[in-house]
Parts: C-alpha cells; sequence; structure tokens
C-alpha cells in the first residue's frame, strides 16, 4: 500500500496559493474533476480540499512520529500555541502556513534517518527553534 504522506517531496512556497499546492501534494490530495467556470479560484480550490486524504497523512504521520520524545517536545509546544494539550492539534499546527516547509524537512530526516535522529539533527533543531 502506498503511503498516503509524501516524504520524499521538497516543499517550497511563497504564498498561500503555492502553500495550499504543497499541502494537496504531500497529503496525496486527488483533484476534483470540477469544471464549473462560474466560481471564483479561490473557492474552487477551497471545494478542492479533501479532508480525508489529509487525515490519513497526518494520522500516518503522526502514529509513526508519537512514540518519540523530540516530536513529543514539538506537538507539546505547537498545540501550546492553540492554548492546547492535545498533540494532535500540535501536528495540525505544524502543517501550517508558518511550519510546514521546516516540519516537512525534519519529518524527512526522521524518516531518512531514524536510528541516528536526534536533538542535533539541523531540521529538528530549525523547527523547534521557530515553535519555541
Amino acid at each position: 500500500m502506498e503511503t498516503p504522506y509524501e516524504i520524499t517531496l521538497d516543499v517550497s512556497y511563497n504564498n498561500d496559493v503555492e502553500y495550499r499546492e504543497c499541502l494537496r501534494c504531500i497529503f496525496c490530495m486527488i483533484p476534483s474533476e470540477d469544471s464549473d467556470d462560474s466560481i471564483d479560484d479561490i473557492t474552487r480550490d477551497e471545494n478542492d480540499y479533501d479532508e480525508l486524504a489529509a487525515r490519513r497523512a497526518m494520522d500516518y504521520v503522526y502514529e509513526n512520529t508519537s512514540k518519540h520524545p523530540l516530536f513529543m517536545h514539538l506537538y507539546e509546544k505547537a498545540a501550546s500555541h492553540m492554548f492546547s494539550l492535545d498533540k494532535t492539534i500540535g501536528l495540525a499546527v505544524l502543517f501550517s502556513y508558518d511550519y510546514l516547509q521546516s516540519f516537512h524537512k525534519c519529518i524527512q530526516s526522521y524518516f531518512q534517518q531514524k536510528e541516528s535522529f536526534n536533538e542535533m539533527n539541523v531540521n529538528y533543531l530549525r523547527i523547534k527553534e521557530q515553535i519555541d
């Protein structure tokens, strides 16, 4: 079975439209076949969001990282930005516009080198610094 999260993709964006496109790609969202020309681009973009694919991708990342203390720290810290203790809220925060690029690189590092992933990993340090 294919993973519901595209770990190998590079994530780079400079605006909201590019961010949403990156999110769709890493969450393996399938574009809708909607060809209604009467709606504007923003509405079409919002309607094209695949909540099930997003849930699958986020569950996959959480299930594969939630036992690691460094990710637990990130999830707790990010959740606190929303006045929450719920680590899954923290995960959602880390997928937000402000953090996605750094968080995705941290996920990539972890999946590529689980045995040696530690608090000195440059990508972990980058997202930790952003979220602290």
